[in-house]
């Protein structure tokens, strides 16, 4: 197998492409949500674009993961006695992009159904992305970046913050439909 922590990219490029994954992930439901506030609220024409759109779609996202990020890895090393805890961050990084471009390739049907994006968002955003960490997670094990006595600690720990933290959102953006 194919080991993709072997050559890495620098820390702040992969910030950096998270972050722009986020942003083009995002960007359908923010070019919507921009629209509405604009007409509504008289936002300026300059502010309702699609550029602001992308940029503006990946900011809250890309919070919520460091901030997930930095809970799961915080520990980490402590709990599984060391291994390679920095090459299973990497490959979290790159599984995250992954899905977020699949998300962005999937999001194309707001265009053709514009009423239903809310919904899919509630359905694609949690199955795509716990998809893609579950299957590294599985590459990880076979990689044994971490002991294998040690990597149930580690597979707790990521899988179980995405699938909180994308649960919770799941909930509020249902609650915010039906509301």
């Amino acid at each position: 197998m194919v080991d993709i922590a072997k050559k890495k990219l620098p820390f702040a490029v992969v910030t950096v492409l998270v972050y722009l994954s986020y942003c083009a992930a995002s960007w359908y439901g923010m070019r919507g949500d921009l629209a509405y506030y604009g007409y509504n609220l008289d936002f300026p024409a300059w502010f309702t674009n699609d550029a602001w759109a992308f940029f503006l779609g990946g900011i809250f996202p890309f919070v919520i993961y460091t901030v997930c990020t930095v809970f799961i890895y915080r520990m980490l090393p402590i709990k599984t006695r060391g291994g390679n805890v920095s090459a299973l961050r990497y490959g979290i990084s790159l599984a995250v992009i992954a899905a977020n471009v699949v998300l962005f390739a999937l999001k194309f049907i707001y265009i053709a159904a514009p009423l239903y994006a809310p919904i899919l968002d509630i359905i694609l955003d949690p199955v795509v992305t716990v998809l893609f960490v579950s299957l590294y997670m599985v590459y990880a094990y076979k990689m044994d970046y971490v002991e294998k006595t040690y990597f149930h600690v580690v597979l707790t720990q990521v899988l179980g913050t995405f699938i909180g933290v994308y649960g919770l959102i799941s909930i509020i953006n249902i609650i915010t439909v039906v509301a």
